[in-house]
């Protein structure tokens, strides 16, 4: 069942595009904006290719450590939440550990495509008769609001919350919005709740290039797809031929970088701002940051955005680290 719907116009993203590729300085688009329907599915393919290490790292520690994950919370029941969704495929590790210890389980999914939630909740409802899934298409804070007023209002849903943001995706903020954010939803959360925490470590830069660059092109196709999205909702004119995928390791931040690349001397209409964007040769749209955590980053963060870091689940190669926190 869903909450909520899509817009047919996202004002944020109308804004976004303007501001960001109006500049003069670096042209810039939030990454949330990769992820429409038809990125939520590329996405989902990237997960499935051989060099994207973060995806079966991240299953195989869930799948190593999901009973205690679910144990730590103690007996009494609790619901799910989870931020950024997708397909729960590995979610569905935590989900059925839960079914193991309560009768009944209220999962809210949120995700900003109402399509992907779809798929997802017609798969989870045909695969687990104890689950309880409403979808909420949102971004992250208004889908942690819509959760807890659902929550709030129906004495049968359990009020203990285990919060999930997997894929490593608070890595996509700079590193002060990153505090910030979990400023914001650790004050949404009251003292019994907890958050599993996905966060990708630092490690060889080989490694995290190739994750961003498969042999596939399913990445760069994910990428200009951003292009793809802004001529269908935006009347843009984009020739995707001109612009070409680029990621790599940025040694200085800490952080794979991805980019479209202009191949030459161009200017592109837009028709729903009634703007035509400049673009020299070489010159870079800025889509996407991945930023990799050390330890002691990661116990930095928990203490800077008001949270107790209580357990820390990592692979054996210590290339991924699943963290649960507490309010503090």
């Amino acid at each position: 069942m869903y909450n909520t719907s899509e817009p047919q116009l996202d004002e944020g993203f109308v804004r976004n595009i303007k501001d960001g590729l109006g500049t003069r300085d670096q042209k810039r688009v939030n990454p949330k904006y990769l992820y429409d329907s038809a990125g939520s599915q590329l996405f989902e393919a990237i997960c499935r290719q051989p060099e994207y290490y973060p995806w079966r790292t991240e299953a195989a520690i869930l799948r190593q450590y999901s009973t205690e994950m679910v144990w730590m919370h103690g007996k009494k029941k609790i619901s799910v939440i989870e931020l950024g969704s997708g397909s729960s495929s590995k979610t569905r590790i935590l989900l059925q550990k839960v079914l193991l210890r309560q009768p009944s389980l209220y999962y809210f999914p949120v995700d900003v495509s109402q399509a992907m939630l779809r798929e997802t909740i017609y798969n989870l409802s045909a695969d687990f008769s104890g689950l309880r899934t409403i979808g909420i298409s949102s971004d992250y804070i208004d889908g942690i609001d819509k959760a807890n007023s659902l929550i709030a209002a129906d004495r049968k849903i359990p009020d203990k919350k285990l919060i999930i943001f997997l894929g490593s995706s608070i890595g996509n903020f700079e590193p002060k919005e990153s505090v910030a954010f979990l400023t914001n939803l650790r004050s949404k959360m009251e003292t019994n709740d907890d958050l599993l925490l996905g966060i990708d470590l630092q490690k060889n830069k080989n490694v995290l290039e190739a994750a961003y660059n498969d042999k596939e092109g399913i990445t760069a196709r994910f990428n200009l797809n951003l292009l793809t999205r802004i001529n269908r909702e935006l009347g843009g004119e984009f020739n995707l031929d001109c612009f070409v995928h680029q990621a790599f390791y940025n040694s200085f931040y800490k952080r794979v970088e991805m980019h479209l690349v202009s191949t030459k001397d161009q200017q592109v209409y837009v028709g729903r701002l009634g703007q035509t964007f400049s673009f020299d040769k070489n010159e870079t749209i800025h889509t996407e940051n991945s930023y990799k955590y050390s330890a002691e980053e990661i116990k930095q963060l928990a203490e800077d955005s008001q949270f107790i870091l209580k357990r820390n689940f990592v692979d054996e190669k210590r290339w991924f680290n699943v963290a649960l926190f507490s309010p503090a």
